[in-house]
């Protein structure tokens, strides 16, 4: 009996327990199997049990008009497939900035005298723009109009959910003020508050901040001799601005370098800190934690912390130039995780490699219902690494488990030619990040191109990703029992014998993908990199796309041009051309001489509509 020839109920059973790339590759099997995936009541199963917390599965849920189930499968595997092979479907110039925060696919920029705001995901035909003079004149009313130079030390920190926060330097004698307002559209609530905080803070301290639609979190560092310091930590409440700001006191464990050893992250209103720094009565002769806490809203005392197996010293030592740390929010369980790229040099041999690791935190609920409000907590995973014998004396004695294969993904696999990675010093490497829901490494990296005369070359950008799939779960090569057919056997087990769920799993790569490719069309490049030499670069990725700020000749002095690589098909710009209609090389284009949209004048609202910066720019390509 055929697949395609089983009765209805016994396919859907069978297409209900399939995630949503192993929906698509069977619905490619034949004819009647595309049918049957075609269907949008075993669609619906499969977002609701795996694309729930992805965008492309709140649409469906939410019934966005003309968005069925099967789309938002579909869609997502897409925007992985184009990641997962570098293979991205527009690239354009969407405005030109001295500075950019991309986030929840918005793009918010400062040009000059303005903050812009653009929907990028929506490809929004109109973009918010704040006029920083007239939030200068309210946060600091009295006689004559403020110095235009003030604008020219406005940083951005944070955008999300409609809520922009950023800092004026030098706003007073040393002192600096943190501002936060409210940027969204005000279709049904015109009389609501804009501006929600504003509050000095010390010159030059570092800041971070954190925030969702209702609650805020930011933390201002305080040295203290050297190096060594403190956070001061305070939360605000975003639903009622006469509310002060509260302080929380942080724990001794946080420590360490923003974005390599330490990290903060906002969920559900709760502020997540994790550092990979050991306290000095801390044991980790043998091995390291990630050390935890999580701090809920508008409580002093409701607190917890502990911490969580990281690695094995024996493992091998680490290259911290290119460890990056994060807390990311798992599309399909909808809860935190621990996300961290460390390279390394496994069992102190001379191959080295990056590696990303995933560990689950636990979420706000399960350490309240587990170990109530106040008690502090401590979770104390370990898992063995091949090789790493137990210690005796060690903390926590009892020979763990290994990792599991889901929770790790190394760039190469240990027989791979090194010849075929294309691998790019750190100087090189531009921008680097993974996306954890298409499992790929993506680099930004300058790849010079040779001239004709063999000596001088060219800056070039270019993207690099490496992908994995996961097996077929049949050992069809035998290659771990010695028999070809075999399904693969589990590799851990739980206490009474049965196995640990994905112990079974097995990967393989997708190799190394560069685009674009060596003989690409000169106006590809000359859009990536419009100057022969590439400076400074800040680049921010999301799901579904990168954003990236150049040197372009011909700008504002600050200003940079933003490109877009777009991941997603539905990203569709209108002033977009098609990348193979060009059929002679034109003249470089210069930016400098669109003139910039002017914002609707007609209210006095402190947030006004105008025309986005990209309808005058034009300057954007559809690849495919």
């Amino acid at each position: 009996m055929n697949l395609d020839s089983l009765p209805f109920d016994v396919s859907y059973q069978i297409a209900t327990s399939l995630d949503d790339r192993d929906l698509i590759h069977l619905g490619r099997t034949n004819r009647g199997l595309r049918e049957l995936t075609e269907s949008d009541l075993i669609a619906r199963k499969t977002v609701q049990r795996c694309l729930s917390f992805s965008k492309e599965g709140q649409s469906a849920l939410n019934h966005r008009a003309g968005y069925t189930y099967r789309k938002a499968v579909g869609h997502r595997f897409d925007i992985h497939e184009a990641v997962a092979t570098a293979a991205p479907y527009s690239v354009s110039v969407l405005a030109y900035g001295a500075d950019f925060l991309y986030n929840q696919g918005y793009l918010c920029y400062r040009a000059g005298n303005d903050i812009r705001l653009l929907n990028v995901h929506a490809a929004d035909k109109q973009e918010r723009v704040l006029n920083l003079l007239d939030l200068l004149r309210r946060l600091h009313p009295g006689p004559g109009s403020p110095d235009p130079e003030v604008v020219n030390r406005v940083s951005l920190l944070r955008y999300a959910d409609g809520i922009l926060v950023f800092r004026i330097e030098a706003f007073a004698a040393d002192e600096d003020m943190l501002v936060a307002i409210d940027i969204a559209t005000r279709a049904r609530t015109p009389n609501k508050k804009r501006l929600l905080l504003r509050t000095r803070i010390p010159s030059s301290a570092p800041v971070f901040v954190r925030h969702c639609q209702t609650y805020m979190w930011y933390g201002i560092f305080n040295a203290v001799g050297g190096s060594n310091g403190l956070w001061a930590i305070r939360g605000v409440d975003l639903t009622d601005p006469n509310e002060p700001p509260i302080a929380f006191p942080l724990d001794r464990v946080v420590d360490g370098d923003v974005g390599q050893s330490l990290c903060f992250e906002i969920y559900n209103e709760h502020l997540y800190v994790v550092s990979t720094q050991a306290t000095s009565d801390e044991d980790e002769r043998y091995s390291s934690y990630y050390y935890w806490l999580c701090h809920a809203p508008r409580n002093k005392r409701r607190k917890w912390s502990g911490r969580l197996w990281r690695r094995e010293h024996c493992e091998g030592p680490i290259n911290e130039m290119w460890t990056d740390i994060s807390i990311r929010t798992d599309e399909v369980t909808g809860r935190p995780v621990i996300l961290e790229c460390r390279r390394e040099w496994p069992d102190g041999k001379s191959e080295n490699h990056r590696t990303n690791y995933t560990l689950n935190l636990p979420t706000p609920e399960e350490a309240l219902a587990t170990y109530g409000e106040t008690e502090p907590i401590f979770f104390n995973f370990r898992f063995n690494s091949p090789g790493c014998p137990d210690k005796t004396g060690h903390p926590n004695e009892h020979r763990p488990a290994k990792r599991l294969r889901r929770d790790y993904h190394a760039e190469y696999e240990p027989t791979q030619d090194q010849n075929k990675r294309q691998e790019f010093i750190a100087a090189r490497t531009k921008h680097r990040s993974y996306n954890l829901n298409a499992s790929t490494f993506i680099d930004l990296v300058n790849d010079p191109a040779p001239q004709a005369d063999g000596f001088r070359s060219q800056d070039r950008l270019r993207l690099r990703t490496v992908s994995r799939k996961r097996k077929c779960p049949v050992d069809e090569g035998g290659e771990e029992e010695g028999t070809k057919g075999l399904l693969f056997r589990p590799t851990q087990h739980n206490e009474d014998g049965s196995p640990v769920e994905g112990s079974e799993e097995r990967f393989v790569s997708r190799g190394v993908h560069m685009w674009p490719p060596d003989d690409c069309p000169r106006e590809l490049q000359q859009i990536l990199c419009p100057d022969s030499r590439i400076n400074t670069i800040k680049a921010i990725s999301d799901e579904r796309s990168l954003i990236y700020s150049i040197q372009c000749a011909g700008l504002p002095m600050g200003h940079k041009a933003l490109v877009l690589i777009s991941f997603d098909p539905q990203i569709h710009f209108q002033t977009l051309s098609s990348l193979q209609s060009i059929k002679e090389p034109s003249v470089p284009k210069k930016i400098i001489t669109v003139k910039a949209p002017q914002p609707d004048q007609s209210n006095a609202s402190l947030v006004r509509e105008a025309e986005p910066f990209y309808q005058a720019i034009k300057w954007g390509y559809w690849l495919r």
